[in-house]
């Protein structure tokens, strides 16, 4: 059997596997879901493939379809990623400006093999736009379109709430085993909202917490796509932030915040789940 190499975060993506004997740059304990629909995915035999075997599955799904988006964006392509349908029942007041996302997903060697098996990632070459560009897009036209808060300003006010996003998993890939391939996405962004400032310019820290989805599909010789995939893991992904925050009240000034921490070491542990203390402010 091939001796593993290990492969930096920079130019794997994110360990997939919860049994492996690496660990992700940020890693969540999150459920596996087994994945739906029809898949068009062979076996990854190069990760260069990745684009070809999507633009296949593109093809695919628009072959009814009077024009087909080949386009490699998720935030403007909707045979990839389709926004998720949340409203809040009690809109928000408090308007919130959203700073640049932080990419934290570099620095983890990750596992080649698994059981004497290869396990093959892509990368973000595939994607059209940087990874962090297209999701900031897609998590502000959420908030706004949420209503948890009023309005996303350009720039924050001293009255205005500031919230914090950072990436800390974001990866695609696939699994050999005799019975054929299985494919994987992961998704987990961790959000952090800063209330307003006081008098001395101060902000308290009002919710500081981790969400995240992780897509798996069956061993087969045809899995579904890794594209579908991702997607699915970041709608479900973004569906429970938008109720982590509609349920912390942040954007609600005439009812108390309830107050989200997490201890930022949990993120690194796979070994226990996620914890979250909560106060009343």
């Amino acid at each position: 059997l091939p001796v593993p190499v290990p492969v930096s975060m920079s130019e794997a993506g994110v360990l997939p596997d919860r049994n492996g004997h690496g660990k992700s740059a940020r890693d969540l304990s999150f459920t596996c879901e087994p994945a739906d629909g029809i898949g068009v995915m062979t076996r990854i035999l190069q990760m260069v493939s990745f684009r070809a075997l999507v633009v296949s599955f593109l093809a695919l799904i628009g072959a009814s379809c009077g024009s087909i988006d080949y386009t490699a964006d998720f935030s403007t392509n909707e045979l990839l990623f389709a926004d998720v349908d949340f409203q809040t029942k009690a809109p928000g007041d408090r308007q919130v400006f959203v700073t640049p996302l932080k990419d934290e997903r570099g620095g983890t060697v990750l596992p080649l093999h698994e059981r004497g098996f290869p396990i093959r990632y892509g990368n973000d070459d595939f994607w059209e736009r940087p990874v962090a560009e297209m999701l900031i897009e897609v998590l502000e036209r959420h908030l706004t379109n949420s209503q948890l808060f009023p309005a996303v300003k350009s720039q924050a006010g001293p009255e205005d709430l500031i919230l914090k996003p950072t990436l800390v998993m974001f990866t695609i890939g696939s699994k050999e085993a005799i019975a054929g391939s299985a494919t994987f996405a992961e998704v987990g962004l961790r959000i952090q909202v800063l209330g307003p400032a006081d008098k001395q310019g101060e902000r308290p820290l009002w919710h500081d917490c981790a969400y995240g989805n992780r897509q798996m599909s069956e061993f087969e010789v045809k899995p579904v796509s890794p594209y579908r995939l991702i997607g699915r893991a970041l709608q479900l992904t973004l569906s429970k932030a938008l109720a982590g925050l509609d349920s912390s009240n942040v954007g609600r000034s005439h009812v108390p915040v309830e107050i989200i921490l997490i201890d930022p070491s949990q993120i690194r542990s796979r070994a226990k789940p996620l914890e979250a203390s909560s106060l009343r402010r």
